[in-house]
């Protein structure tokens, strides 16, 4: 393999990424058995805004799925997508999956609306979402994320089901975010990575993860 080759720079990155995490906590090991459970904030802020609603995502992995339970507290529900692969962040609620194989570049990101709307989309590498002319340009199929939406007492919650292989070092990087929408306001962002600054496509900042199959 070319030691210059971007397959191996992206290696070497996502493997001292890995180590810099693994010395500070154990990292979060995915597997089919114990749910590994991760909370959403705005660590690009000083002080969460004052209307931050709870979301708690749990995330399991096997056979090269990972699966996913959001549950999100919410006083409005609502999104006025009306089929998949449409804009959706732009029409109300969202939940956002991001995920992508250590070692890669490329990653995928899912979104499931309160009614079950999806929209998918697959990016080749960390700046692609900055290149490009609209979301068409990395439409994936919607149908090959398996999902379930609806409301609850305390808002809303989904179930997804997302392919991704692990990297070669059995490791994969995760994301959990959300649209918190409500007539009249703009949306409440939120995220389970640290993020420095408000944006989502960050690959480099998302959990890193220990699959077990």
């Amino acid at each position: 393999m070319d030691p210059d080759s971007d397959l191996v720079r992206a290696a070497a990155f996502d493997r001292a990424r890995i180590d810099r995490a693994a010395a500070s906590v154990p990292l979060p090991v995915l597997s089919p058995s114990r749910p590994v459970l991760f909370v959403l904030g705005q660590s690009w802020r000083e002080t969460a805004e004052s209307g931050l609603r709870a979301t708690r995502v749990h995330a399991s992995y096997g056979e090269g799925i990972l699966h996913v339970v959001a549950d999100m507290d919410d006083e409005e529900v609502f999104n006025d997508a009306s089929a998949h692969n449409q804009r959706t962040w732009e029409l109300g609620d969202v939940f956002e999956i991001f995920a992508r194989p250590s070692g890669s570049d490329a990653y995928r990101e899912v979104h499931v609306t309160p009614d079950n709307v999806r929209l998918h989309l697959c990016f080749d590498d960390f700046g692609q979402a900055a290149r490009i002319g609209g979301i068409e340009d990395v439409a994936a199929d919607p149908d090959a994320i398996v999902s379930r939406a609806g409301r609850t007492p305390n808002g809303w919650s989904v179930t997804a089901h997302v392919p991704l292989a692990a990297g070669a070092d059995g490791h994969v990087f995760v994301s959990f975010c959300r649209y918190d929408a409500a007539r009249g306001r703009a949306p409440i962002l939120s995220s389970s990575s640290l993020h420095p600054v408000l944006s989502f496509h960050r690959p480099w900042e998302w959990t890193p993860c220990r699959v077990e199959a």
